[in-house]
């Protein structure tokens, strides 16, 4: 594949990268949503916990070794939140508030919009989203650490499904 992929333009190949990442999502969707029609929402988070968990290390690893960032800051922190896996279909917003605080905010989030329009309702992510944005930014530094500010079930904006503040912990 990697040789057909050299043949394309650019902005071919960016559109190919997002057909992959779409692909690998309705991936997800599918396998939670019959998980949670077979077994219930409760077994559902709890196999999702546990995924989370485990993929989290390894995707802040490859990020890491892929973009040669050494985990010193949270600069290198915030620079891999913008490749996480969300990233691909979600509009994730990841700013510097000080050299110890950043803030990533998703403020389009295609996987809520999605059970909605199906009649479903808001998936109470902020437990997922935790485990998972811990386990990620701990890997890449034991000593970052992350807070959810807002996150379903709790109310939140029309414009912001999710914030996280990531910090140093002293």
């Amino acid at each position: 594949m990697e040789d057909e992929l050299k043949k394309f333009p650019k902005n071919k190949i960016l559109e190919i990268f997002r057909l992959f990442n779409k692909n690998w999502w309705t991936v997800d969707s599918l396998w939670f949503s019959t998980i949670e029609k077979e077994f219930g929402v409760e077994v559902a988070k709890k196999i999702n916990f546990k995924v989370s968990k485990a993929m989290a290390p390894i995707m802040a690893k490859r990020i890491m070794k892929t973009l040669n960032l050494k985990g010193e800051n949270l600069q290198d922190l915030a620079k891999a939140l913008k490749f996480i896996v969300w990233s691909t279909i979600q509009k994730i917003d990841v700013k510097e508030q000080t050299k110890d605080k950043i803030i990533m905010r998703v403020l389009d989030c295609v996987p809520q919009k999605t059970r909605i329009k199906m009649g479903e309702k808001e998936f109470p992510c902020k437990p997922l989203g935790t485990i998972f944005l811990s386990s990620f930014a701990e890997t890449i530094n034991p000593k970052f650490k992350v807070k959810c500010l807002t996150a379903p079930p709790d109310p939140h904006p029309k414009n912001v499904w999710c914030e996280w503040e990531f910090y140093i912990q002293t």
